[in-house]
């Protein structure tokens, strides 16, 4: 005896699950939804390397503006001594003749190269985490170190002060 198929609707072949799936209008819904989201991460992720050049940008720029502050206060004073953490100058009040003393030091609590001045208090440089002075003869080396991990660092010849 052989069986002979039976017979089936159009609507028992879609309920049945041997034929459950997506229809083409569920896959192309899918795959628009997934370009789009894609697209927008690309975006998201072009617009982050902008960002980061830019800041790298303005690092650079306070790093340099700093350098230059930096030869200002030298040659407007006389170096006296250096720490670890700060170098140290005497210099002649312009308008009142006297003698006073200001240095070039790293904040704890504001991540900050400031130059403290008789009592007053200038930012030199922002976003650092280590400031490293160290005297090797007539040379002060200074290494910096950001928050964002990067180092820099310089070195200035003390002038030979003539007696």
């Amino acid at each position: 005896m052989s069986k002979v198929p039976k017979k089936t609707s159009t609507s028992e072949l879609n309920t049945s699950p041997k034929y459950a799936g997506f229809t083409l209008l569920e896959c192309l819904a899918t795959l628009s939804m997934l370009s789009l989201i894609f697209l927008m991460l690309s975006g998201v992720f072009t617009q982050s390397q902008e960002i980061n050049r830019r800041i790298q940008g303005r690092q650079e720029l306070e790093w340099h503006v700093f350098l230059v502050q930096l030869e200002n206060q030298f040659t407007l004073g006389t170096f006296k001594s250096v720490g670890k953490s700060e170098l140290i100058f005497n210099r002649t009040k312009l308008h009142e003749g006297k003698q006073v003393t200001f240095a070039i030091k790293r904040s704890q609590d504001k991540q900050a190269v400031y130059l403290s001045d008789n009592g007053g208090v200038e930012p030199l440089l922002t976003q650092v985490t280590n400031l490293i002075f160290e005297r090797q003869g007539e040379t002060i080396l200074f290494t910096i170190t950001f928050t964002n991990g990067e180092i820099k660092s310089g070195q200035w010849t003390i002038p030979q002060v003539s007696r």
